[in-house]
């Protein structure tokens, strides 16, 4: 995929995680003046209010659909996140068991750690953030910047006025330009597009980054210049499953069928409000059929009038849901689809229940995704203390070691599995494993001397009650 492609693609992910954009139609209501005369010629005019949208729109129109008709269905379309509910979980799963980091005891590395963005955020909430932004795209770029304060007198100067690297998350569609090396995957100039002060006032600029410095332009003309002292281009670059740059991730699908949903609804929407109510009949007389004028009658039925009719007495229509049941199962295929690329459970409340075999085919492909991420991460910590420490002039002694197994398994499941080997008689120190292993993914986040005293605990009773056979689905 080439670079303007991508960058259309990320525009739309990014739009799609926020819900902004055409997620979120911009729609204005104007004052139109009507005007028509009476029967005896009098100018009559009134007002009424039209809506109209102005902006992206993901909403589709239909064939003759009018543009006020359309801007009335956008005006009350309601976009539903399933983007950024799939990443935030799975986030959340990695954010379970933090990274474990040895050499980070010096007071600037004590710095990053305590304040990564200059804005007050940890390290650990930095990496959260990132991984979400990148988990939605696919990719996600670092900036390591120094801040531009005068060299420190001491050390004590530089802990006070924070003179070391700064992290800040660059999102790939605000990019103007890019190069990669093709053999080592470091990037080795970027052009970002940021809004700067240039002749008294706030403008979009554009702000380059190489091997040597930064060099911020309004125009063709260079506001200011900098050398950064890393020897390299300080923009690393992540990219899911380590594909090469640009790399649209799996879930971009999810946004695509999120698009869809936002244009579903809408229909049914559109379905309900012009058929949900029953349609009024009022039976014309054989003899009467000729004389009958429809144009001339008229009659509004509620609480608050009377309907008078003569012959046949008036009945109702309802109208037939079978449009809207058609597209409510569509909408459901629609969200299914959605919960197997994010490796949720994909039952439904009337649909076939999850086996057991794939479910643990489901936890499988989560902790492995789980782990390719993580080590993504790994790397890109890594080349972020490297380049943090030569920017100061210092060895790195950090090290840093992202957990890859996150014990994810259906703790119901296992312990069905449990209850089976119970009884049909596995001996004691299997059934004890069995046991480790589902209290080791129910207290994953706990600590290393709770769960050594579980596993004791569990040996434990091993040793002292001899195995009981049960029936199947109950544990002893």
């Amino acid at each position: 995929m080439d670079f303007k492609t991508a960058q259309q693609r990320f525009s739309f992910l990014a739009e799609a995680f926020d819900g902004c954009g055409g997620f979120a139609p911009r729609v204005t209501w104007e004052d139109q003046l009507l005007t028509t005369t009476d029967q005896q010629g009098n100018l009559i005019s009134a007002t009424r209010r039209v809506p109209k949208t102005s902006g992206p729109c993901h909403l589709v129109p239909y064939p003759r659909e009018s543009a006020e008709k359309f801007a009335a269905r956008a005006a009350v379309a309601v976009y539903e996140n399933h983007l950024r509910e799939a990443c935030e979980r799975f986030v959340g799963y990695l954010g379970r068991r933090r990274p474990m980091r040895d050499g980070v005891d010096a007071p600037l590395t004590q710095l990053m750690l305590g304040d990564a963005d200059m804005r007050g955020t940890p390290l650990d909430l930095f990496w959260v953030g990132f991984a979400l932004q990148a988990k939605a795209r696919g990719s996600m770029l670092l900036l390591i910047d120094m801040p531009s304060d005068e060299p420190a007198e001491s050390l004590r100067d530089q802990q006070e006025r924070r003179i070391v690297p700064m992290l800040r998350a660059i999102k790939p569609e605000a990019l103007i330009d890019i190069e990669v090396d093709d053999e080592t995957g470091l990037v080795d100039r970027v052009t970002l597009g940021v809004a700067e002060e240039a002749d008294g006032a706030m403008r979009a600029c554009e702000l380059t980054y190489d091997a040597e410095g930064w060099v911020l332009r309004f125009g063709d003309r260079v506001i200011d210049s900098s050398p950064h002292g890393f020897g390299q281009c300080p923009v690393l670059v992540l990219t899911e499953s380590r594909q090469d740059f640009p790399h649209v991730g799996k879930y971009a699908q999810i946004a695509d069928l999120s698009r869809r949903i936002f244009n579903a609804r809408s229909e049914l929407d559109e379905i309900l409000r012009g058929q949900t109510f029953s349609l009024l009949t009022l039976q014309v007389p054989e003899g009467e059929r000729h004389s009958f004028n429809a144009a001339e009658t008229a009659a509004t039925i509620g609480t608050h009038s009377m309907l008078v009719h003569g012959g046949a007495t008036p009945a109702f229509v309802s109208p037939d849901s079978g449009p809207a049941d058609v597209y409510l199962r569509v909408i459901e295929a629609l969200e299914s689809s959605i919960k197997r690329i994010a490796q949720d459970d994909a039952t439904s409340g009337d649909g076939p229940q999850e086996s057991g075999v794939a479910r643990r085919l489901r936890f499988e492909r989560l902790n492995t995704d789980l782990a390719s991420f993580a080590l993504g991460m790994q790397s890109l910590e890594r080349r972020m203390w490297a380049m943090f420490h030569r920017a100061l002039g210092t060895e790195n002694r950090v090290t840093v070691e992202w957990p890859t197994d996150f014990n994810l398994v259906d703790s119901a499941a296992e312990l069905d599995i449990l209850a089976l080997m119970q009884s049909t008689g596995f001996p004691p120190a299997v059934l004890a494993q069995k046991r480790q292993v589902i209290a080791a993914a129910e207290f994953d986040a706990a600590d290393d001397d709770v769960k050594a005293a579980m596993v004791a605990a569990i040996n434990e009773q091993s040793q002292e009650q001899p195995p009981a056979v049960t029936e199947p689905g109950k544990v002893a």
